[in-house]
């Protein structure tokens, strides 16, 4: 037996709740590497190695080629806990394995199947649009003449990159976005990612020159809003039915839920024995405002967690029944993406004001986790008052301001 129909035949009987159960395991190791994540601004090699042990890369594989094909519930438990450990770590989780998906939907099975059947364990990252982009269209292809993606997160730790680039006719009209597939080995990573927080995640700037991308590795971005996959030898697959961009949006805040979590962990714990300077409280965990902005700061971490899991119970939903998401809910779970993103970052924000003086210590956790959640909340996909007035236009009967919906 080869070793991805074995890896297969593994994987069929490893249950969802082990995948969790392995990514709770992790939470320990990770945070004793915080230090050398920052220093790299990468994630290192060897907790790139435990994520692979786990499968946590391999979330959303088929299970035909080896992978875990897990429900989107599954991979936002298991990110979530790897961002409990290192927001960074889940951060990188969470693109690998969205790109992977997109690997396995967007593109023909021409193309995946020699990827994913390689034997080895495969790690796609990728960015929607470009900075810059000169593209020409050739025989058999379009030829990117120049090109230049930021924010490019995990590409240190794969082997594909789905690089947005726009589609051309011979006359260089543009008719439609595309994604690119390419080898790694074939784009410059530039090595600028270098940041206040999220710093493991990778997201180096990366750039083509003089570049040739087969028609058959290009998918088209329009099609795939429409649900339109080329991957039609995974129809049957309820995964690989699941809505584009509502998709691609929700997991972004998948890490954000581990950082939430560490954060009320964090805080309640180096709670005992610290007082309230300039009072009479000798134990913070006595004082009525102390109660007060717990239970806010609880409050708003939760409700975060529950907007999510209905954006992804209803994407697992809608994929289930092999029914188009309609227009209205496609943009409502953007902006639930940024309400929950917002909900996060104000919680986690009332926690460190309730830290006090000692949030300037550069080794006080709670310092990292601070500028991890101010960061993860600043993605442009993520941003919530673009989402709050895409699905506020659409409500209001307006077009939408986006093709992104």
């Amino acid at each position: 037996m080869n070793s991805v129909l074995l890896n297969a035949t593994i994987n069929e009987h490893i249950h969802e709740s082990e995948l969790i159960a392995r990514a709770s395991g992790l939470v320990e190791t990770l945070r004793s590497r915080t230090r050398e994540v920052d220093e790299l601004a990468r994630l290192p090699e060897k907790t790139v190695a435990d994520l692979d042990a786990i499968g946590a890369f391999d979330l959303m594989i088929p299970r035909q080629h080896g992978g875990l094909q897990t429900s989107i519930r599954t991979y936002m438990e298991v990110v979530s806990e790897i961002g409990r450990g290192d927001a960074s770590a889940g951060w990188a989780c969470a693109l690998i394995n969205i790109c992977n998906w997109m690997l396995a939907t967007l593109y023909p099975k021409t193309v995946s199947d020699p990827i994913f059947a390689s034997g080895s364990k495969v790690r796609s990252s990728g960015v929607l649009s470009p900075r810059k982009a000169k593209v020409k269209r050739v025989a058999g292809g379009i030829l990117i003449e120049e090109g230049l993606w930021g924010f490019n997160s995990g590409v240190y730790h794969a082997q594909w990159d789905l690089l947005g680039i726009p589609i051309v006719n011979e006359a260089g009209e543009t008719v439609d976005q595309g994604l690119a597939l390419i080898p790694v080995e074939d784009i410059t990573l530039l090595h600028d990612w270098d940041t206040m927080a999220l710093r493991g995640s990778g997201s180096t700037s990366v750039s083509v020159n003089n570049l040739f991308v087969p028609d058959e590795r290009i998918a088209s971005v329009s099609k795939a809003i429409a649900g339109e996959y080329a991957s039609t030898h995974l129809q049957g697959e309820a995964l690989y039915r699941g809505a584009f961009i509502p998709l691609l949006a929700i997991i972004l805040v998948f890490p954000a839920l581990g950082i939430a979590k560490a954060a009320l962990e964090t805080f309640l714990a180096k709670l005992p024995g610290r007082g309230i300077q300039y009072t009479w409280y000798t134990q913070q965990d006595e004082a009525a405002v102390t109660h007060l902005q717990v239970g806010e700061a609880s409050a708003k971490l939760d409700a975060a967690r529950l907007v999510v899991e209905r954006c992804v119970g209803e994407i697992d939903a809608c994929a289930s029944a092999g029914s188009a998401m309609d227009r209205q809910t496609r943009a409502r779970i953007r902006r639930d993406t940024g309400y929950a993103s917002q909900l996060i970052w104000e919680g986690v924000d009332l926690l460190a004001t309730a830290s006090g003086g000692s949030l300037a210590g550069s080794a006080n956790p709670f310092n990292r986790l601070w500028r991890d959640a101010r960061v993860a909340n600043l993605h442009g996909v993520v941003c919530t008052s673009t989402n709050l007035e895409l699905f506020g236009r659409i409500l209001c009967g307006k077009e939408a301001n986006t093709p992104l919906v």
